[in-house]
């Protein structure tokens, strides 16, 4: 930002929501007209001021919060992560809408939900796409973030080869959900979980058998090992998967733009669900015909509310602490 623009921002800020005659401004800052008119023209584009002719002078209106406003708006940084997996196919209309919006985005792509989800509340990343599981769970102990109760269901697969005691399963997410869902109904018996933090060690080790719950596109190759699938998410009543964990960091500006353009970018997923499946698998690595396998696996669900979340603390921490800490994490406005 230039010196002179930024004279003009600290001048601009004492007429917060009043309209000004602009040539008052060059008159007071000792700057030529033209100068100041670039400059208007500049806030004015960005959204912070308005002007109009009256007769033969300009009038400029100042908007609330002009400084606090632009200093936002100045490139501002983005670090968004996501887990491993063909559940995000949205995220290049969302990154695409970000962009348009001034945001410069990375992506961080982690093996493990857990992971992602301890570096959105450590401040490592701004927002991230992660298990609502991880989310709550992580919530009490760092109160650093929100949640945006919407994003895609569905995905996983409960699958069975050789071995009855034992079953597999990511920690504190919606697999280790499911895994106590399925042993509490009785589905399956296993006596021993065995945790996996990344799901390569499901491939790389050739002694893994017993049940393995896990996502898209892992069990597909799972099911080339002989694994068979016991169930889908049609059998079992397990209606959420991954939300946008927000860092507090965030302006509620920021933070407003970001829950927009999410739900923006879900509802066009709704409409035409392949159009970034290029970006997608370029990002992932992920083969583009595997990502339109995935397409009939995801549903979008932007309803996830507090019965939702009430449904998940009843297994993972029925009353320490009072659920009511973690209501605190959630954003449920329209």
């Amino acid at each position: 930002m230039s010196s002179i623009k930024r004279r003009v921002l600290e001048f601009l800020r004492s007429y917060q929501g009043l309209h000004i005659p602009q040539s008052h401004i060059h008159r007071a800052l000792g700057v030529s007209k033209s100068r100041i008119s670039e400059i208007l023209r500049e806030l004015e584009f960005e959204g912070l001021i308005t002007r109009r002719i009256i007769g033969r002078s300009k009038v400029v209106y100042v908007k609330p919060g002009i400084f606090e406003k632009q200093l936002e708006i100045k490139q501002r940084s983005l670090r968004l992560g996501i887990v491993y997996s063909s559940e995000y196919l949205f995220l290049g209309g969302l990154i695409k809408r970000l962009v348009k919006r001034g945001f410069s985005v990375e992506v961080v792509v982690y093996r493990d939900g857990l992971r992602a989800t301890r570096a959105l509340a450590e401040g490592e990343l701004h927002a991230v796409l992660s298990p609502l599981v991880g989310q709550l769970y992580m919530y009490p102990t760092y109160r650093t973030f929100r949640v945006i109760l919407a994003g895609l269901t569905g995905g996983f697969r409960v699958l069975f080869k050789s071995d009855p005691s034992r079953v597999y399963s990511s920690m504190i997410s919606t697999m280790d959900y499911v895994r106590q869902y399925i042993l509490s109904k009785r589905l399956i018996e296993a006596f021993t979980t065995i945790y996996y933090s990344d799901p390569a060690d499901l491939h790389s080790k050739r002694g893994v058998k017993g049940y393995v719950v896990t996502w898209h596109p892992l069990y597909l190759e799972l099911e080339k090992q002989g694994f068979r699938v016991l169930y889908t998410p049609g059998d079992l009543d397990v209606d959420f998967c991954c939300t946008m964990g927000v860092s507090s960091t965030l302006s509620q500006r920021e933070y407003a733009v970001l829950r927009k353009t999410y739900f923006e970018a879900l509802e066009e997923y709704k409409r035409r669900p392949s159009r970034y499946l290029d970006y997608y698998s370029a990002l992932t690595g992920i083969d583009n015909s595997i990502l339109k396998s995935a397409i009939s696996e995801y549903r979008v669900s932007s309803e996830l509310g507090v019965k939702i979340v009430d449904k998940i603390l009843s297994s993972l921490t029925p009353s320490i602490p009072s659920r009511e800490v973690y209501y605190k994490a959630l954003n449920t406005e329209s």
